[in-house]
């Protein structure tokens, strides 16, 4: 590796954050803009730099760039959620002289449910007696099936673009509007949360020479880090498959994705646990 060829390649390693150009190294190196595309070429075929972009390239992260870098803690995302609950009918009666109550009743598959299902598009499948449709909200895919058993699966992928935690709960509300007449999700004491994923994508970091590493420590959990070639980034994920309230779910997610800083705390400050509750 040329001289010029290594100083390009340690300028890029320690601004490992940022993408470039060929024009802008150029001016930034004072390199020409032909030597530099020359390099550019070298460092993209020996693999020590990633193109980003049409023309945009940055270091691809090995120990080396993780040493030379204090990278940020990226977000706790979720995905891969799976929702249960059973099909409900709300009836709401109002006693003479007192407050209105609700009372919920566990329906069973008829043709008043059928009709409903109909009119909101849903498809029946005969290999697992179900009717389903896809539902979009901010660009995720949400797959809702119903069962003839009269239980309801909502299935929230959003592998590319996971959900931060309130992103959930602004789902959540989403869900219990759509689903307002045949399911409790305004109580989410009556929601199961069947399986979830919570992730970390280190745009900073790529995996060289290994895919993935999973490691299952137990039969309904597993860990894998791998490199996700659709976001450019690293990710680190813990797969769980539980039976957990969602009411009792969302009270740990939100310490899990906002975790409190215990050295402020100590010195006084409750600025990083003011929204925990």
């Amino acid at each position: 590796m040329t001289t010029q060829t290594k100083r390009l390649l340690n300028f890029m390693r320690k601004n490992a954050y940022h993408e470039f150009n060929a024009k802008t190294l150029s001016q930034l190196l004072k390199i020409s803009k032909p030597k530099i595309n020359v390099y550019l070429k070298r460092l993209l075929d020996k693999g020590q730099i990633l193109r980003v972009a049409p023309g945009f390239y940055k270091a691809t992260a090995d120990m080396t760039v993780v040493r030379q870098n204090q990278f940020t803690n990226p977000p706790t995302l979720l995905h891969g959620i799976l929702l249960e609950c059973s099909l409900i009918r709300k009836i709401t009666k109002y006693p003479q002289g007192g407050s209105p109550k609700r009372k919920i009743v566990i329906v069973k598959m008829t043709k008043e449910l059928v009709r409903w299902l109909d009119a909101n598009e849903f498809v029946y499948r005969d290999d697992n007696h179900s009717y389903f449709r896809y539902v979009w909200w901010e660009n995720r895919r949400i797959t809702v099936t119903v069962f003839e058993s009269c239980k309801l699966h909502v299935y929230i992928s959003s592998s590319k673009n996971p959900l931060s935690f309130p992103e959930f709960e602004n789902l959540l509300i989403f869900l219990d509007g759509f689903l307002d007449a045949i399911a409790p999700f305004d109580d989410t004491r009556l929601i199961k949360l069947k399986e979830i994923g919570v992730a970390k994508d280190f745009k900073e970091l790529r995996l060289d020479g290994v895919s993935s590493v999973s490691l299952r420590a137990f039969r309904n959990a597993f860990c894998r880090i791998y490199y996700k070639d659709d976001i450019h980034a690293t990710r680190v994920e813990h797969h769980l498959k539980l039976d957990m309230p969602l009411d009792d779910a969302l009270k740990s997610l939100s310490i899990l994705t906002h975790p409190v800083n215990y050295e402020r705390m100590l010195n006084g400050s409750k600025d990083d646990y003011k929204d925990v509750t």
